[in-house]
């Protein structure tokens, strides 16, 4: 994977990973913040940035596993794994796979359980499928009217990742649900979430708190998705630092 590095050699090492079709440029200013309170790695996940697509349709496990080897070859040792959006499901998939890699979790913004809805949320999402399948149906191999379905009814992440050669992927991530696993994670974990978030709303910070043993959810009323990294680089690399001291004392 390719990855730079901020902070100080000898320091605890932090691993920052970013979201979906993002790079590691989103948490520079988090980790130019934590300074030389450790060694921090941002990496580029495969697929992304400047690191090649996987081969075949990788689910968060199989990132997990690739990410645990690479931790293994750079002799790390137990790592704080910060993760935004996609790479806070990475992330705990890492904790519940390789929880001897790990000292601490910080996840931002994170999905990997699912969105709670109500019965007509529910039946509205239901019947824009039965649109999109039957309009789909009815284009047969015109690919511009197809397209355009796709653009009407998908979301920017699910357009964007045909676009990236990256469906397969996409689709695995976002129909997977780790809530038996999560109850299963020994990590110190943080959740850090945004009240103006839509795309991994509170509900599901709420959520895995209540799944993961040794956890603690923040709920910041000003963030978004994506506000949080850049407005509230500041908070994330606090709390890196914060959590860094409690594991150490």
């Amino acid at each position: 994977m390719n990855f730079i590095e901020i902070g100080e050699g000898d320091k605890p090492s932090v691993v920052f990973a970013h979201g979906w079709a993002r790079s590691h440029h989103d948490f520079i200013p988090a980790a130019e913040s934590l300074g030389a309170a450790a060694r921090s790695m941002l990496v580029d996940l495969p697929g992304f940035g400047e690191t090649p697509r996987p081969e075949g349709g990788w689910s968060t496990a199989d990132y997990a596993d690739h990410v645990a080897e690479f931790l293994q070859d750079k002799k790390l040792g137990p790592i704080v794994w910060v993760g935004h959006s996609f790479g806070g499901r990475v992330g705990l998939r890492l904790a519940g796979r390789h929880p001897e890699l790990l000292q601490g979790l910080v996840i931002v913004a994170g999905a990997g359980v699912p969105r709670p809805r109500s019965t007509g949320s529910r039946l509205r999402s239901s019947w824009r499928r039965s649109q999109f399948r039957l309009f789909t149906a009815l284009a047969g191999k015109d690919q511009r009217r197809r397209a355009n379905l796709e653009k009407s009814y998908g979301s920017p992440d699910y357009v964007q990742s045909k676009e990236l050669g990256l469906r397969d992927i996409f689709i695995k991530a976002v129909n997977e649900d780790q809530s038996a696993d999560l109850k299963k994670i020994s990590t110190r974990t943080e959740l850090l979430y945004g009240a103006r978030d839509d795309e991994t709303p509170v509900s599901m910070g709420k959520r895995m708190a209540e799944l993961i043993p040794d956890s603690r959810l923040t709920v910041f009323p000003v963030f978004d998705h994506f506000s949080i990294l850049t407005r509230g680089h500041h908070v994330i690399a606090l709390r890196a630092k914060t959590l860094l001291g409690e594991l150490a004392s």
